[in-house]
C-alpha cells in the first residue's frame, strides 16, 4: 500500500470512528432528555451534549478537508502530509 493510500485509510477510519462517537452522543442525550427532571435539566443536557458533538463534527470537517487535500497531493509533498495528518490524528503520535 503506498504512503498516500495509507494516509487516506487513516483518515478515512478516524472520520468513521468520530461519525460513530456523534451518533452515540446524540443517542445518549435523548436518553438523557428524556430522563431530566425539568425542562431547565433538559436544556443544559442539550447544551452540554451539542457543544461534545459540534466538536467531534469539527474533525470531521477537518478530517475531510485533509483528505481533499491529500487525495490532490503530490509524490513530493505526501511527507510533509504525513507529519501534519499524523500528528494531528489521535493516537498516531
Amino acid at each position: 500500500m503506498s504512503l498516500k493510500d495509507s494516509l487516506i485509510q487513516k483518515l478515512e477510519t478516524q472520520t468513521e470512528r468520530w461519525s460513530k462517537e456523534v451518533e452515540s452522543l446524540r443517542a445518549d442525550a435523548e436518553k438523557k432528555k428524556a430522563s431530566a427532571q425539568d425542562e431547565q435539566a433538559e436544556a443544559e443536557i442539550q447544551k452540554e451534549l451539542s457543544e461534545k458533538i459540534q466538536g467531534v463534527e469539527d474533525q470531521i470537517a477537518t478530517a475531510r478537508s485533509k483528505l481533499d487535500e491529500l487525495k490532490g497531493a503530490s509524490e513530493s509533498q505526501l511527507e510533509s502530509l504525513k507529519q501534519r495528518i499524523e500528528s494531528w490524528l489521535p493516537g498516531s503520535k
